[in-house]
This record gives C-alpha cells, sequence and structure tokens, in this order.
C-alpha cells in the first residue's frame, strides 16, 4: 500500500508538470530516505524547548524560495531542521551554505544520513538548543517551520538581532505555520514583508528595517 501511494503521488507531480519533485519522490523512496514524523515522547524530548518534527521541504518550499531569488552571496539557517527535509530542497538553490540546527542527536544522525545518501554536499547539521546557537552572523535567511514554543522562539530572534548589531546586513526570516508571528515582531527589527500561501499552507516572509524599504 505504501509503494502504491508514493507512485500515486509521484504519477500525480508528473501530470502536473512538476518534474523536480517528481524525481526527488522517486529518489527518496529507491534510496529509502527516512523523513517520517518523529514526535517528542519516542526522542525524550521536552515540549518546553521543541515541537515534533515533520518535513516541511519538497514542492511548496522550493515555490518560496523561487520567489527570493537565492543568489551565491546568501547563507540559511534551519533551526529545529529535524530528519533535514527542508535542507534537501535547500540544497537544489545556489546557497553558499546551509546550516541545519536541531537539538535531537537522533535526528540529526538520521539527517546526515539522509544528506550522504543524497550526495548533497552544501548542507550540514549541528546539534543544539536553538537558543545556543550563536554562530549568526555569516548567515542572512532563518527558516522556521513552528519548530519550537513561542519563548524559545523569543530567545533565538533576539539572537539574531544581536548579530545584526555586530554585522548589518539585511536578513530574511521564512516562517512556515507562523504561529508565533508576534514574537518575530514585538521588540524587534522584523516587519513582515509578504504572505505566501500555497494550498492551505501559510508562509510569512520578514526582513529588517534597515535592511531594505519596507511597509506593514
Amino acid at each position: 500500500m505504501a509503494l502504491t501511494t508514493d507512485i500515486v503521488n509521484a504519477l500525480s507531480l508528473l501530470f502536473h508538470g512538476e518534474w523536480r519533485e517528481f524525481i526527488f519522490r522517486i529518489r527518496v523512496h529507491l534510496q529509502k530516505i527516512d523523513l517520517r514524523n518523529s514526535y517528542l515522547a519516542e526522542l525524550q524530548l521536552p515540549e518546553e524547548r521543541c515541537h515534533y518534527y515533520a518535513n516541511s521541504g519538497g514542492l511548496h518550499l522550493a515555490k518560496v524560495l523561487d520567489s527570493l531569488k537565492i543568489t551565491p552571496q546568501d547563507a540559511i539557517v534551519d533551526f529545529g531542521s529535524g530528519k533535514g527535509g527542508a535542507l534537501i530542497t535547500m540544497s537544489h538553490y545556489p546557497f553558499a551554505r546551509i546550516m541545519g540546527v536541531e537539538i535531537s542527536p537522533e535526528l540529526v544522525a538520521i539527517a546526515r544520513r539522509n544528506l550522504a545518501k543524497l550526495g548533497i554536499a552544501n548542507a550540514e547539521m549541528r546539534v543544539s538548543d536553538a537558543t545556543n546557537f550563536l554562530d549568526l552572523d555569516g548567515y542572512n535567511y532563518f527558516y522556521f517551520f513552528s519548530p519550537f514554543p513561542g519563548h524559545v522562539m523569543e530567545s533565538v530572534i533576539r539572537n539574531i538581532s544581536n548579530s545584526l548589531v555586530k554585522a548589518p546586513r539585511k536578513v530574511t526570516i521564512i516562517y512556515f505555520n507562523p504561529e508565533y508571528h508576534e514574537a518575530i515582531v514585538t521588540n524587534s527589527p522584523f516587519v513582515k514583508v509578504a504572505e505566501l500561501h500555497h494550498h492551505a499552507l501559510d508562509y510569512y516572509i520578514y526582513t529588517n528595517r534597515d535592511g531594505q524599504k519596507v511597509s506593514r
């Protein structure tokens, strides 16, 4: 049944002309890439620090990245990167660096295996609580798929804001399923500049006020 479902989904993508995603889905199936959901109980992780993992890579994230005109001067951090699904999608773009930050050593190990199986060399993983990852100055894109509670988001945004003081630059934040929008825009340099919707999926895009001329 799983094989039938995979084939049906892949053929649907092919029918709609989505060749890139079709080929990726076939590779995931054939190479046994593990992107299945993982829950806090099985990972023995505290719910006050993180949410469960679900893959947010694929066609919908690709459409968002297509709209942002990524260049080889750009670098991105995925907070709560789990098994690396979003990193795999990001690897199709000319980012100079792609960093996944994940609190679970078990998920990081799976992500590294996934990246190795797919031959992806321009993405790496780091085991860390998101609030303790301070190596931010070299990145100008930050991605969140609702990875943790609001108080953790506030701390991470504060860290990014402090990084901007040390290394002024334009920064773009991509927030998928933006349940803690206020944690990004309250007492921070960031404003929302776009909302992107794909098949009932919501992405908010933010940038810092000094990064470009924007309006709320």
